[in-house]
């Protein structure tokens, strides 16, 4: 049986927010594993492009860290926009939102990486939100064939 969703609550999305800006200030930061704990135990990171799926705290941690060489000493940013944000029955949030990075370099030029779509499966656990499962999907090399 389908598990009924509707749109949250605005204060529920406004905390999902929240966790948001505190999740990627954890990763733009360089707290590697503060951004691993943002995620339950078990919880699981679908990489885009078919890259593989992360499972588990310790292994979205050591990723994330060793993701961070490709800014080449630039500054990373994270950029997530036009959310949506459901909840189930069960209190589980499902988010859908657009992602950007951008990297500023020393020199004070600014790269874009491939705009993506995420996926989130986030969970109540002792009073706060953890993130159960995210699935990035980047527009350039997860597109669908055309035709």
């Amino acid at each position: 049986m389908a598990s009924t969703r509707s749109a949250a609550a605005p204060e529920v999305y406004a905390e999902v927010l929240h966790f948001y800006a505190r999740q990627m200030h954890m990763m733009d930061g360089g707290d590697f594993a503060g951004f691993a704990k943002t995620f339950v135990e078990d919880g699981v990171f679908t990489l885009a492009g078919g890259r593989g799926v992360l499972e588990g705290r310790e292994a979205i941690g050591a990723a994330a860290e060793a993701a961070e060489a490709r800014y080449q000493g630039g500054r990373p940013r994270h950029w997530f926009d036009m959310m949506t944000a459901e909840e189930t029955a069960d209190g589980t949030l499902e988010t859908t939102y657009y992602a950007l990075v951008s990297v500023t370099a020393r020199d004070g030029s600014v790269l874009f990486e491939p705009s993506c779509v995420v996926r989130d499966t986030l969970v109540r656990r002792d009073g706060g939100l953890l993130m159960l499962s995210r699935t990035i999907t980047r527009d350039d090399i997860d597109r669908p064939a055309a035709g």
